[in-house]
């Protein structure tokens, strides 16, 4: 799927104040988790799709002070969006109605204290070494970009992909969230 929304950039150093809940960030930050995301991602896309290999995290915002959901390799829970300060971020404005940006919402919460999608990662790395489309995951685990996405369905965006199977760069290809250099 190729949605086209409304997408802002925030340098490293520079606060995210355009926002609303129900809106998403795409992040690339640092550290070897984020290095290794990358490499992966920058093996799977090719041609004009290669851009988007420089996310490597995302995020739901669920409220107006900047709350936000999201998985990392310890749980998923929430963080703020200052927590992000030092990276870039790109924040995608869902225009979603209220009953979206409600289901898109408690979609997210769902997912509280759940694992995080080892399993998934694993699946994603066969894929991306072989080629081979396998779907590995246990309970009640998932990981940031499923999150996002299954929280976006939940709202109404379809995707034409597998949303358990999302990646950063999937969100970006499928956003058009162009990097900033």
């Amino acid at each position: 799927m190729t949605v086209t929304m409304t997408c802002k950039h925030y340098p490293v150093g520079q606060a995210v104040t355009d926002f609303q809940p129900g809106d998403f960030i795409v992040v690339e930050t640092n550290g070897f988790a984020a290095k290794t995301i990358r490499f992966g991602q920058w093996l799977r896309y090719h041609g004009k799709r290669k851009i988007y290999a420089k996310y490597n995290h995302a995020a739901l915002i669920v409220d107006v002070d900047g709350g936000l959901i999201e998985a990392k390799p310890t749980n998923v829970s929430r963080g703020h969006l200052s927590d992000y300060v030092n990276d870039n971020v790109y924040v995608v404005h869902t225009n979603f109605n209220e009953q979206s940006r409600e289901q898109a919402i408690a979609a997210a919460e769902s997912y509280l204290n759940d694992g995080y999608g080892w399993f998934t990662i694993l699946s994603i790395m066969v894929e991306l070494i072989t080629g081979i489309k396998i779907q590995l995951s246990y309970n009640r685990s998932i990981i940031c970009s499923a999150l996002v996405s299954m929280s976006l369905w939940a709202g109404g965006i379809i995707f034409n992909s597998n949303p358990l199977q999302m990646m950063p760069a999937d969100l970006g290809a499928a956003f058009k969230i162009t990097p900033k250099e």
